[in-house]
């Protein structure tokens, strides 16, 4: 069912009634926009299902109000996007949400699997996926178009209630929970400086070169988001990165920059340069701060091997994604002596106590009949 009308929105909504949860999905185009464009949301309960067309002339209110009913879970698969998408154009993070991907990862089903790989595993049924790559802002949807859309939260709802037991049955529950605050959290969602400075610094850097890469990242952004183009189309990371570590101080030398060419003579050469001087300008007291994950001193190596081999044993016996517990970055952090998300919540009790006490001398790790095994050290 497509629903391109004010009529068949709320007529779908009220048929819907108030179920104990939903699927959601949506379709998007990302590449030439600042943020991804909405181009269909698909949703589902029990048997009814429906693709619904922002395309069209019709108001979403309705189904904006009936996805932040407290009471209805929202069932997605990999859903940031999803969610980012929901909050970029409307404002809002329905919740409670469930994640099937996350869900899975919790249930052993390993790094980031996929919805096709999962809805195979858990109800026998072998996706299409011919349309997957699609133009989904083209008018009029193609029928095939649509069932494809629909099979996206069709099949999602057996598998919602497969890992809702498993999980359940792990006595899971609280580590779902904690999760899917982290992801429903608006800020997450918000452009964060910060975080895109996370993303693109890299070893070496000084206080100095950090406040040029904020200065840069944010007129980017602002740049990107007056103009509603991807960032990259303002100026590639590749560039940015070359500009921190060696600041060009005139036009000639921005010209010289990988992928910068010919632009720097103009404006946004100019304002390149201006976010530079900017940050030449600043006292250093007010340049963003080292912490230890961009400090000189380097992770013993030797650390961070232990702690790999730790977290693939730990996440063994207890059948969890080892991605989902922590990554590589932050396993230097852990060496480093850094705070991480491993220090609280459900990742403590599986992984970050254990850390703790390997780079203390107070654990160890052995051999048992060709495994990993923790030696308590006494």
């Amino acid at each position: 069912m497509l629903i391109q009308s004010n009529q068949d929105l709320v007529k779908f909504i009220a048929d819907l009634g108030k179920p104990s949860y939903v699927t959601l999905d949506t379709e998007f185009i990302s590449e030439k926009t600042y943020v991804p464009q909405l181009c269909l949301i698909q949703i589902a309960s029990g048997s009814r299902a429906s693709v619904i067309d922002p395309l069209s002339d019709i108001d979403l209110q309705p189904l904006i109000h009936f996805l932040m009913n407290p009471e209805i879970v929202k069932v997605l698969h990999a859903a940031e996007q999803d969610l980012g998408i929901l909050w970029n154009d409307f404002g809002v993070t329905p919740a409670p949400i469930f994640d099937t991907q996350i869900a899975a990862m919790v249930c052993g089903f390993g790094d980031q699997v996929s919805y096709g790989q999962l809805v195979t595993a858990l109800t026998k049924t072998k996706l299409d996926k011919s349309s997957q790559i699609v133009d989904w802002s083209r008018r009029p949807l193609l029928d095939r178009h649509i069932e494809y859309a629909l099979a996206d939260v069709s099949h999602l709802g057996p598998v919602y209630e497969h890992l809702r037991k498993d999980i359940d049955k792990r006595n899971r529950a609280s580590w779902i929970e904690e999760e899917m605050r982290v992801l429903s959290d608006s800020t997450r969602y918000i452009f964060n400086p910060e975080i895109q400075m996370r993303k693109l610094k890299g070893r070496g850097m000084s206080r100095r070169r950090l406040a040029t890469l904020r200065e840069l990242v944010t007129w980017r952004d602002e740049r990107a988001k007056d103009q509603n183009i991807p960032r990259g189309w303002v100026l590639k990371d590749l560039a940015l990165r070359d500009i921190v570590s060696h600041p060009p101080q005139n036009a000639n030398d921005l010209g010289r920059v990988r992928g910068i060419g010919g632009i720097a003579q103009g404006q946004i050469g100019k304002e390149i340069l201006q976010c530079i001087q900017t940050a030449a300008a600043l006292p250093l007291a007010e340049c963003p701060p080292l912490d230890l994950e961009i400090n000189d001193n380097q992770a013993n190596e030797n650390a961070v091997v232990l702690l790999r081999a730790l977290l693939k044993h730990v996440c063994r016996i207890n059948k969890v994604a080892s991605k989902l517990v922590a990554s590589a970055p932050e396993l230097e952090q852990i060496a480093l002596g850094a705070n991480t998300r491993v220090d609280q919540g459900w990742r403590w009790d599986v992984f970050g106590k254990y850390a703790r006490e390997l780079l203390a001398g107070e654990i160890a790790l052995g051999l048992k009949s060709g495994g990993v095994r923790i030696v308590k050290i006494t």
